[in-house]
């Protein structure tokens, strides 16, 4: 079919009507693929092109806009394309006689107006889901997802590993926070594999362009800061723990507060310095506790130091006080943002990256030490908040 349309073009070009020469193989749309709308009146912008036989762009031609059902969306003549009811539609670009189309979504989220505990609140097509509480605790897997669904690409840089049985894990420290304090903790899950997206990265790393990646991307966050206004709400102060998994050889439980190997590795008057308590996701703590900021980082009555007390190894910790050159994870995007290194902010922020063998590993394994870790939540909150 190639050559016969470019044996028609050079005899056109021979015989002079260049007015007819075929403006090109292809239509191209921006950006391509499947697109999403969140929310009646939101938009989505559009732009198209032709190109020749030779791939190259043709310029100054006139695109002609529509979409197949303008009572899901409607696009104008410059390519915007606006939401009007929630379902599915096409949008269509032609350019001298040729078409090319896309599939476009409109999809209007449920407005919640009150959340109640215990209750499971879902996001678009269940990728992230949100369970209200009502102790000061906020609690999110970010990296133990399963879906894969084919409507969102696969990332193509970054880690894309997932951290098995965070998921689970984090569920059960809800289930034994429930059974030591007769409450819950709010708790924030992303099902989606990390191949898909992962929500410990900031959103252009996270979702790498994909519509639906992004949407998913923003659900998680909001969820958590859904979460965060309402602990700020109704307590003084509140905790966030993000739950990851680590394959690093040492098998103890690191504990991150945005303070790196450097930091921790330094003396216990250099961590007191106001400079290092205003970098970290404890900032709050660090600007209120009556001890040493040490202390509250690696002393008897720190997280790790009561983890080590329930016989779990962490780091740092009054026996772990220092990673040296050891691998060791220092917090991430959830802990950086969601944390309280700005003034005003009274939720601190921790990340626990957990080993695989005997604490993800089994489900003996993960009641064991979600048992250990709510005691410790508990005992964490009543000396320190």
């Amino acid at each position: 079919m190639r050559r016969i349309q470019l044996i028609t073009v050079l005899f056109l070009l021979a015989c002079g009507e260049s007015s007819t020469i075929p403006l090109g193989l292809a239509v191209m749309i921006e950006p391509p693929g499947p697109g999403l709308i969140v929310g009646i009146g939101n938009t989505r912008d559009y732009t198209a092109s032709a190109t020749d036989y030779f791939g190259q762009v043709i310029y100054g031609q006139t695109i002609t806009w529509s979409t197949e059902n303008a009572a899901i969306a409607t696009i104008d003549q410059n390519g915007l394309a606006t939401g009007v009811s929630e379902g599915e539609t096409t949008v269509m670009a032609a350019i001298g006689g040729m078409k090319h189309s896309v599939p476009l979504e409109v999809y209007v989220p449920e407005v919640i107006t009150s959340y109640q505990a215990g209750t499971s609140y879902f996001g678009r097509n269940n990728y992230v889901e949100y369970v209200p509480g009502e102790l000061p605790v906020v609690i999110s897997a970010t990296h133990g997802g399963s879906l894969r669904p084919s409507e969102i690409k696969d990332r193509s840089y970054g880690v894309t590993n997932s951290d098995r049985n965070t998921i689970e894990l984090s569920v059960a420290v809800r289930d034994a926070l429930i059974e030591v304090t007769g409450s819950a903790p709010h708790l924030v899950l992303s099902h989606l594999h990390r191949s898909k997206l992962d929500p410990n990265r900031e959103l252009l790393e996270a979702a790498q362009g994909d519509p639906f990646g992004e949407n998913a991307w923003h659900e998680f966050q909001d969820w958590i800061m859904e979460a965060r206004d309402l602990v700020s709400e109704g307590h003084e102060r509140g905790l966030y723990l993000d739950m990851h998994g680590h394959g690093h050889t040492i098998p103890r439980i690191e504990i991150g507060y945005l303070l790196s190997s450097t930091d921790l590795n330094q003396s216990d008057s250099a961590l007191n310095n106001m400079t290092i308590v205003e970098k970290t996701s404890i900032r709050d703590l660090g600007r209120h506790a009556p001890e040493a900021f040490w202390e509250l980082v690696r002393g008897p009555k720190s997280f790790g130091g009561l983890l080590e007390d329930e016989g779990v190894r962490s780091i740092p910790s009054p026996s772990d006080p220092y990673p040296g050159t050891d691998p060791y994870f220092t917090g991430g995007y959830n802990t950086r943002i969601h944390g309280s290194r700005s003034a005003g902010e009274v939720v601190n922020g921790i990340q626990l990256e957990h080993p695989y063998p005997g604490f993800r590993d089994s489900d003996a394994n993960r009641q064991a030490y979600a048992t250990q870790l709510a005691s410790v939540i508990q005992l964490f909150m009543i000396e320190h908040f």
